[in-house]
């Protein structure tokens, strides 16, 4: 089982939420952890679930993250590591993201901005996202475009041209199915050879009506 594949599978999980309903309460999205994991791997896992409880962070997202471990059969230490990554980054993106990540309603959201981080976006830039004034996007609209940027920087985009992409995007008030119409369209442009990077920046102009991005 790759390391790799799993540290990074958040983007993955992330998108896959949002086409999940998110209304229920926390309480209701409780899971377990895995049977396999024992020992004191399963007491520090334990501790971390309830701090992040403690703190309102949702607990959800880390018991799904020990369950994968396990599926992927990583270790009972990897996944230890993994887990403590999840919830720094969940604490870190709610509070970027301030009254926009602290719902139940908008766990996709949290999700995908931990995700977001987790594959290099700086918290300072996270903030700068979901804050731009005169054009701040719902967060539906958000968390597609940070599972966009998630996307693109997993097909070797670099963060900082996926980041100024997207927050072009956003400026422009760029909608879901635009984001998805990107993600779309750059695979299609790898599949044909063309370099990821070059992608996104011609699709991004595109979108921006052909002016420079």
């Amino acid at each position: 089982m790759s390391k790799l594949s799993f540290r990074f599978s958040l983007a993955a999980a992330a998108a896959s939420m949002l086409t999940v309903a998110a209304a229920a309460p926390l309480a209701a999205q409780e899971r377990g952890l895995p049977d396999r994991i024992v020992g004191s791997s399963r007491t520090v896992l334990q501790h971390l679930v309830d701090s992040a409880r403690t703190a309102g962070l949702p607990t959800a997202p880390l018991y799904d993250k020990a369950a994968e471990g396990v599926l992927k059969g990583a270790d009972d230490d990897r996944i230890v590591v993994v887990v403590r990554s999840l919830t720094r980054e969940l604490g870190e993106a709610r509070d970027a993201l301030g009254p926009m990540g602290t719902s139940a309603e908008q766990l996709p959201l949290l999700t995908s901005a931990a995700s977001a981080l987790h594959a290099g976006l700086p918290v300072a830039d996270l903030r700068r996202l979901a804050h731009r004034g005169g054009s701040q996007p719902d967060a539906s609209t958000l968390a597609t475009a940070l599972v966009t940027l998630v996307d693109l920087v997993a097909k070797r985009v670099p963060v900082n041209v996926a980041t100024s992409s997207i927050q072009n995007l956003i400026d422009r008030r760029a909608t879901v199915r635009q984001f998805s119409d990107l993600r779309a369209g750059v695979d299609e442009d790898i599949a044909a050879g063309h370099a990821p990077e070059a992608s996104v920046v011609a699709r991004v102009r595109a979108q921006l009506g052909g002016s420079p991005p």
